[in-house]
């Protein structure tokens, strides 16, 4: 009965609609919801007598008939459809179908459009927050319905709840950035009407802006057809970013093109000329200072230097020729005049120096770009190549000026004439020219005073042994004849020719080699059992080697004793030699010879010579000291030095222990002679030692041992104080407590029989009180 009056209600509802509305739409709700970028369709149909028109939308604007079109209609025969692709909040509201009857009278039927946008948030994912500054943290969110907004922090969302936080109505406020705010927070979006809960994770981070913007060129900088590096330096957290802009109007230099490469901090302008001067700017940021700051830096290419070519000058000067005053201007073609230098250096690459008739003119260099080199007068030494060396900021280079000097060959060495050998001993003469152009260097023989008896010397001559020319440098020239000479070529001339067109003539006299002169003795130094003699050798033929020394000496008053000793001769300058196996306390007579290829010298005067005794020194240890607990001065007397000087003295100790085990002995002191007492420092205290002093000369050595012990005041010296025992000092105190209780327990028994003495006889007492009786 209920479900039959439930259906006539809904019956009756209908039937009154369909009378009053002639457009039925379906769907039938009047309010109808749909989620944003949804499909939607609706159809509005009439009845038999009316007609359904157009439809329109919340902002009463027809919709045309479109089918490429988002919003459209299609016309059917049973009706106008709505058809709404991708619905949008835009689409929201009241859409309205247009219609007429029959009579043209019109007829309405709208529906509501709830359009139900999901939770979306469009705030960034990462913010930054300066330390010490309030800033905002941004959670922004598109939702239908209105959402209630939360607050958490960490990676365990704990619920903000402290002061320093402000809930807005755009996120959330810290009033005061500090450490502990770089960290994630949560921003949670809770619908209660749809029960829909959506949280976004926002990262803070701590951040700093722009500061410290500066650009830097890497030196050298814009140098012309090089490549220029400007550097853009900055601090800022999150890392900057960098902008690179160019010219007065700020063109943005984009990476990639072939000229100009930004790479990150870095412009690289490639092949850099002079229309690359001009202003450059560095734009830096970061995505927490995003306006951040911007630097210039005013670029100036530098043309490196380029000098002109300088002609060579070539001069000929001999008797015929005199000297004249010779220049060489070297000028700057090209370049900047930053840090800009002219200079020239000699053929040794070192700066040139203004003597020897060289001047240097630099009067035009800063308004002509130029300098000078002059010779006046010129001569052969100046003869080479001048180098001309420009720098500037850029670059450095340099050019050549070669002088060409030509002039007669020059004798340089040797200046002797004559040289000495032996028939078939090899014999070299040499030649030291300085020539230019380079000579022709000939060995001629010839007989002295006939000049057309001349040969000219080559190497496959039979008496030829070599012949050797080098250049050594680029003037002089070196050539050596080694020649085995005969009996007959003495008394020759033999000659070394030059020839550069003009011929120079240096004549060298073959002579016969004679014996060296008598050697002279210069210092005897006789020990117990040897003599060394020191003999200078004689150079009057120093072309002739020497061979040997040849010694002959014999023992006087000691017949048949003469002996012959030679020495082969290891030094062109003075030479010792030693005769060895002499007997002791004997005097010899000594001579000395030299001896070359020509044969032996005569021999020198007679020298004597006594050898020592062969005793050791003789000594005694005068005084041993032991200054304090720690050092000991050991003192010895020289009796006899046994014949020889004493050279030496040397000192070592070893510590005793129990019946005379001996430790290590320490390593021996060298004493220089004529010292005769030496401290022994770093001793233990109270310690036996045994000191061994040993004397040295040329027979050998004594010593003699002391046994001494440090710290016994008898050993002490003045200087050494002993310190007082602390028994003593206890006993000193002692007696002083025991002293003191003494004298004190005395008193006490005093004044006790005092007061005994008191009681037994008052009268006698000071303290008892006296009656007098006055009579009248």
């Amino acid at each position: 009965m209920l479900t039959f009056s439930y259906n006539l209600i809904i019956f009756v509802i209908c039937l009154i609609n369909i009378i009053s509305n002639q457009l039925i739409l379906q769907p039938a709700q009047s309010n109808i919801s749909r989620y944003q970028f949804e499909p939607f369709v609706a159809l509005c149909a009439g009845q038999k007598t009316t007609r359904a028109i157009t439809w329109q939308s919340p902002l009463q604007i027809d919709i045309e008939e479109n089918s490429n079109a988002r919003i459209t209609i299609e016309r059917k025969h049973y009706g106008l459809r709505l058809r709404i692709r991708n619905i949008t909040r835009n689409d929201q509201g009241t859409w309205t179908c247009l219609g007429f009857n029959q009579d043209g009278k019109p007829f309405s039927s709208s529906l509501q459009i709830l359009v139900k946008v999901p939770i979306t948030f469009i705030s960034e994912p990462i913010q930054y927050a300066e330390i010490n500054t309030a800033v905002l943290i941004k959670c922004r969110l598109v939702s239908n319905v209105a959402a209630e907004i939360s607050w958490y922090k960490g990676h365990n969302r704990i619920e903000i709840l402290s002061s320093n936080y402000e809930k807005t109505t755009d996120g959330l406020k810290i009033n005061r950035v500090s450490s502990i705010d770089n960290d994630i927070f949560w921003c949670q979006a809770d619908v209660i009407e749809t029960g829909e809960s959506k949280d976004y994770q926002i990262q803070v981070v701590i951040a700093q802006p722009i500061k410290s913007a500066k650009i830097i060129c890497i030196e050298p900088c814009a140098v012309e057809k090089r490549t220029a590096t400007l550097i853009c330096e900055a601090s800022g957290i999150p890392p900057p970013q960098f902008s690179w802009f160019y010219g007065q109007n700020e063109h943005l230099i984009v990476s990639g093109i072939s000229k100009f490469i930004a790479r990150g901090n870095r412009l690289i302008i490639n092949h850099v000329d002079e229309t690359d001067s001009g202003r450059y700017s560095c734009h830096v940021f970061n995505d927490f200072d995003p306006k951040g700051q911007k630097v210039d830096y005013t670029l100036h290419v530098i043309i490196p230097p380029n000098l002109l070519p300088i002609a060579q000058q070539e001069i000929t000067i001999d008797e015929n020729f005199p000297s004249r005053r010779v220049g060489f201007t070297c000028r700057l073609e090209r370049g900047s005049i930053e840090n800009f230098s002219l200079e020239w250096l000699d053929t040794h690459n070192k700066p040139v120096q203004a003597i020897d008739g060289i001047s240097i003119d630099d009067t035009q260099l800063i308004t002509q770009r130029l300098i000078q080199l002059n010779f006046n007068p010129i001569s052969r030494e100046h003869h080479g190549n001048y180098t001309c060396l420009a720098k500037n900021s850029a670059d450095l280079t340099s050019t050549i000026a070669r002088l060409i000097v030509n002039y007669k060959p020059i004798l340089i060495e040797p200046k002797m004439n004559d040289i000495h050998s032996i028939p078939n001993h090899p014999t070299i003469m040499q030649c030291r020219i300085d020539s230019y152009p380079p000579p022709v260097i000939q060995w001629v023989k010839l007989i002295q005073g006939y000049d057309t008896n001349q040969t000219i010397l080559r190497n496959n001559d039979p008496q030829v042994i070599d012949i050797f020319t080098q250049q050594i440098n680029s003037t002089i020239y070196e050539t050596k004849l080694t020649y085995n000479p005969s009996e007959e070529d003495f008394g020759f001339i033999f000659e070394c020719r030059a020839n550069n067109s003009r011929i120079e003539k240096h004549s060298i006299t073959l002579r016969r080699a004679e014996p060296p002169r008598p050697v002279r003795i210069s210092n005897v130094q006789p020990t117990s059992n040897t003599i060394e003699l020191n003999v200078q050798t004689p150079t009057d033929y120093a072309d002739i080697p020497l061979i040997q020394y040849i010694v002959k000496y014999e023992q006087i008053d000691a017949p048949n004793s003469l002996k012959t000793i030679s020495f082969p001769v290891v030094s062109n300058q003075s030479q010792s030699i030693e005769i060895k196996s002499l007997q002791a306390a004997s005097t010899y007579r000594i001579q000395v010879a030299a001896e070359n290829y020509a044969g032996p010298s005569v021999f020198s005067t007679p020298i004597q010579a006594t050898t020592f005794s062969g005793e050791v020194p003789q000594f005694n240890l005068s005084k041993t000291s032991c200054l304090d607990h720690r050092s000991c001065l050991v003192q010895w007397i020289i009796e006899y030095d046994g014949g020889s000087a004493i050279s030496r003295a040397e000192i070592a100790y070893a510590i005793i222990h129990g019946a005379n085990k001996v430790e290590k002995w320490s390593k021996p002191i060298n004493i220089e002679f004529p010292a005769t007492e030496y401290e022994l420092k770093e001793l233990k205290p109270k310690t036996y030692y045994d000191i061994v002093v040993r004397l040295f000369n040329a027979a050998g050595n004594s010593e003699k041992i002391i046994r001494v012990m440090t710290g016994f005041s008898s050993t002490c010296g003045t200087d050494c104080r002993s310190k007082p025992s602390i028994w003593i000092i206890v006993g000193i105190i002692t007696s002083i407590i025991i002293g003191t209780i003494i004298v004190f327990v005395l008193l006490i028994l005093n004044r006790v029989l005092r007061i005994r003495t008191i009681g037994r006889n008052p009268e006698s007492s000071p303290l008892t009180p006296r009656t007098i009786e006055i009579q009248d």
